[in-house]
């Protein structure tokens, strides 16, 4: 049996339903065919870490197959978006990988921004309060951004000692601003 690119709904293996997934490390919902992930630390400003990494790319990846979610919106709990990767349990342990240890994260965390760019669905980051470092970086490599007042975006990478690991920072900042003069 030959497939048309317009069939490709009816490959076998090309259709998932993503409705009742259920996240480990965010609350993940749909309704109305709206995915809503909610980064759910608020007592820690919704900080990243290695497995939230891990689930956001996995998640984002298996979008692209989900025939029931027309659009997803990331967000955070409480009054804040995202403080980045958590201090303890990312930045700390960072300073103390080897090279083939930062490559694994450093690849790791690009590839949540790849599959992000290419989920087809758009990805609205509806952003309040603290928006710093990789959560800087999700709201970056979403469609939209939406901010209120009290919305403060920071890139932190150098300052922890991340030259080098800032998840695309330096390519999509000039793509969403436009370039400086």
């Amino acid at each position: 049996m030959h497939y048309l690119p317009g069939d490709a709904h009816r490959l076998p293996g090309s259709r998932a339903s993503l409705a009742a997934y259920q996240a480990s490390h965010f609350q993940y919902s749909v309704q109305d065919r709206v995915a809503t992930v909610l980064l759910n630390r608020p007592e820690r400003k919704n900080p990243l870490t290695f497995e939230s990494y891990a689930e956001l790319r996995d998640l984002f990846r298996a979008l692209a197959y989900a025939d029931d979610v027309k659009a997803v919106v990331i967000a955070g709990a409480g009054e804040n978006f995202c403080s980045g990767g958590d201090v303890h349990e990312i930045i700390g342990p960072l300073t103390k990988l080897d090279m083939p240890g930062l490559l694994a994260f450093t690849r790791m965390t690009g590839d949540l921004v790849k599959a992000m760019r290419a989920c087809p669905q758009p990805i609205v980051a509806a952003v309040d309060g603290v928006c710093a470092g990789a959560g800087a970086i999700l709201a970056l490599s979403s469609d939209i951004r939406y901010g209120t007042a009290r919305s403060k975006t920071a890139f932190l990478f150098t300052r922890v000692g991340l030259a080098g690991c800032d998840m695309g920072a330096c390519a999509l900042l000039p793509r969403v601003i436009g370039q400086g003069r």
